[in-house]
């Protein structure tokens, strides 16, 4: 069932990756068409107010490498987020949306059973289109700087995007689950995402460390990863939260009259 899975999710993965490759493409031509006014545009951007670098993800200097590194890196993050919730929302429900979901829960197969096998193709997806961003970043964005000055940091951030569209993908599949209509869910898991987008920006602006723990998109913060590594009370709490989602969103479709 998951190599099905995987099959038939295939053309969409490609699609997001596709999308994934323009916008680094995009980014690299536009590193080239600026690479000696870099400088001018950091300081620039320095005069911005704090609240726009927020939220267009910058937190160095974009004539850094990390900079820059991190400023491409956050909206190569929005695009495979949004394909996270996405998968979290659809790859069960759409099966009821589809009038399939009758013929898929009556093979001799438990709902359980089912609903883990179609989470493990998402999280193989997830981890594909991960790798490939992160590939994508180092390919257009850090080796055209002359890579990182700290060593290791491409494939630690690499793995804090993938973490986090776990997390955002088991909270998707948990409101599935919960609520019985597809296009309410879609909506819900737009608001999750946008929601925690929000929750990021004020917990940049105003400084408070507090609401980090409220937000996955703190978790494994680029710049945090990439100066510090992965925060091991951060991966602990994303541990609890995907366990506890997928194993509600597990009893709760198998519960769910079709």
């Amino acid at each position: 069932m998951i190599k099905k899975e995987l099959r038939l999710s295939r053309k969409f993965l490609l699609i997001w990756m596709g999308i994934v490759l323009l916008l680094c493409c995009f980014a690299y031509f536009e590193f080239l068409s600026m690479r000696n006014t870099l400088g001018e545009l950091a300081e620039m951007m320095n005069a911005f107010p704090k609240i726009l670098m927020i939220m267009f993800g910058i937190g160095e200097k974009l004539d850094s490498a990390l900079g820059w590194y991190g400023c491409i890196y956050f909206w190569v993050a929005i695009l495979t987020y949004s394909y996270a919730v996405y998968l979290g929302i659809s790859s069960v429900a759409k099966e009821k949306s589809q009038g399939t979901a009758e013929y898929l829960f009556t093979k001799p197969v438990s709902r359980k059973k089912i609903v883990e096998a179609k989470a493990l193709a998402c999280v193989c997806n997830l981890f594909i289109l991960a790798v490939f961003s992160g590939l994508c970043n180092y390919f257009t964005s850090i080796l055209p700087l002359g890579g990182l000055e700290q060593k290791g940091a491409a494939v630690t951030t690499t793995i804090g995007l993938f973490l986090t569209e776990v997390i955002l993908f088991a909270l998707a599949l948990l409101i599935s689950g919960i609520n019985q209509n597809y296009k309410r869910a879609i909506r819900l898991g737009a608001g999750l995402l946008l929601g925690f987008y929000g929750i990021y920006i004020v917990a940049e602006y105003l400084e408070i460390p507090a609401l980090y723990y409220l937000t996955p998109l703190k978790y494994f913060d680029v710049y945090a990863v990439a100066r510090e590594g992965i925060n091991i009370a951060f991966l602990l709490l994303a541990a609890v939260i995907v366990a506890i989602s997928i194993a509600v969103a597990r009893k709760k479709w198998a519960g769910r009259e079709m």
